[in-house]
């Protein structure tokens, strides 16, 4: 149950009031546990479609029109605190990657703790990060900015490189092009829809890409999770493999995670971020056998990863921004890593016409699924021609006492999200549907 406030007197609690920009359910529940609160602001189109997690009985809701536009999250705080808005609200965050800035314009003024504009900018911007980092002497590939369609910003082919947003998330409108011709093909495609600059960042021959998440507090790294993908991000953008996050602390691999901290370190030091969590890449550089700068944002990051740290280590990212939203210190680990190996899987369905969607009551071995979350909605699923790691159809945790049993734990769980799954072969012949509706024709009258 949502409670939603027209007017809003921001009445309701003793203790005072946080607003949580954009849907995420550990960030309100982590506000309610500390006796605050939660206030969830969200669009229009956010608030249509509902969540596929229930929000908690005490949470309340703004609605607006963007909630990366500064005026209309302002303009929803005032209409629901009115005057009482200075006095009331004791924090704003957001784990919402596009809503970063938002979040450090509104705190600075409300004069509210938490990361101001100028470093919420370099943990925003792809071109701004590379030049601060590289200046500080942390490897990273060189960024160029350009214009799709234009003649006065353009970056001429500097060999095989990436082509993304400067201010993107989850590899979407990321290219790796290797030859000239490309390059113009992408840049003649990009001019017809690009709303963005995009950053030309030379290409590094990636063997693996590992992430570092974590919470800083007065300069200082207060927690950090190192993880591994299990192939690195751009792959997803051609392939059809589904997304594995492993977390590498305690399996093994101490070496690589000491050197993953080290570089992390330096770079959040360059960007002079100093207060908040982070989500930050590193690649692992195939020639030199050592890390390479990717790129970082000041929010947790995706695929369950507030989850995966919170079953590994204990710790609570969300936890770790919520306090720092209020000025708070950061709450210690409880306890080291788990001994149980710990992954988090994308799970995806074909494209079609989906009919039926899973159980999550009926998946086998629930005692090693943690969390499993189904995003997809009956309807057509049509996935586009160039992929970012965001598209799936659900998201599963996942746990084994091995390497080889979390990888075959994550097969099942894929098998039978699947297997309980039906999708009509929208987009193929009149044959085949006609195929698919003899085959499931029992399956089909039981669902109607």
């Amino acid at each position: 149950m949502v409670t939603h406030r027209n007017g809003g007197d921001g009445s309701g609690g003793d203790g005072g009031a946080v607003a949580v920009i954009g849907w995420d359910p550990s960030l309100v529940r982590e506000v309610a546990e500390r006796g605050l609160r939660p206030v969830m602001v969200r669009d229009v189109r956010a608030h249509l479609r509902g969540a596929s997690i229930a929000l908690r009985e005490e949470t309340e809701e703004i609605v607006v029109e963007d909630i990366t536009d500064v005026g209309d999250v302002w303009a929803g705080l005032t209409r629901h605190f009115g005057d009482r808005l200075h006095e009331d609200l004791r924090g704003i965050v957001t784990f919402d990657e596009f809503a970063v800035t938002t979040v450090a314009a509104l705190t600075s003024l409300t004069n509210l703790p938490g990361t101001r504009p100028g470093q919420a900018v370099l943990m925003r911007d792809k071109h701004l990060q590379k030049q601060a980092v590289r200046a500080a002497g942390v490897p990273a590939a060189a960024s160029r900015l350009t214009v799709p369609g234009s003649d006065l910003v353009r970056t001429p082919f500097p060999g095989p490189c990436v082509v993304k947003p400067v201010a993107g998330g989850g590899t979407a409108h990321t290219e790796v092009v290797r030859t000239e011709a490309a390059y113009e093909a992408l840049l003649e495609k990009l001019a017809a829809s690009a709303t963005s600059p995009f950053v030309v960042e030379d290409l590094v021959d990636v063997a693996q890409e590992w992430i570092v998440d974590g919470a800083m507090r007065d300069g200082a790294v207060v927690f950090s999770s190192v993880g591994r993908y299990a192939a690195p991000c751009l792959s997803y953008t051609t392939d059809t493999e589904p997304l594995h996050i492993y977390r590498a602390d305690g399996t093994g691999e101490d070496e690589r995670c000491a050197e993953a901290r080290a570089v992390a370190g330096k770079a959040l030091q360059a960007l002079g971020y100093t207060d908040g969590v982070f989500h930050l890449e590193l690649l692992l550089d195939r020639s030199s056998d050592s890390f390479v700068f990717g790129e970082v944002a000041a929010r947790v990051g995706g695929c369950l990863t507030q989850e995966a740290v919170l079953l590994r280590h204990g710790f609570s990212l969300a936890g770790a921004a919520v306090d720092v939203a209020l000025g708070r210190p950061l709450r210690p680990a409880e306890g080291g890593p788990d001994d149980r190996w710990v992954a988090a899987t994308s799970l995806h369905l074909p494209r079609g016409t989906i009919v039926k969607l899973p159980n999550p009551d009926r998946f086998t071995a629930p005692e090693d699924i943690h969390e499993l979350r189904i995003a997809a909605l009956l309807g057509v699923n049509d996935d586009p021609a160039v992929r970012a790691t965001t598209n799936w159809q659900g998201l599963a945790l996942v746990s084994a006492t091995s390497a080889a049993g979390l990888d075959a734990r994550m097969a099942d769980v894929r098998r039978e999200f699947a297997e309980q799954s039906l999708v009509a072969p929208t987009f193929g012949t009149g044959r085949r549907q006609r195929v698919f509706l003899a085959d499931h024709e029992d399956a089909l009258r039981r669902l109607l």
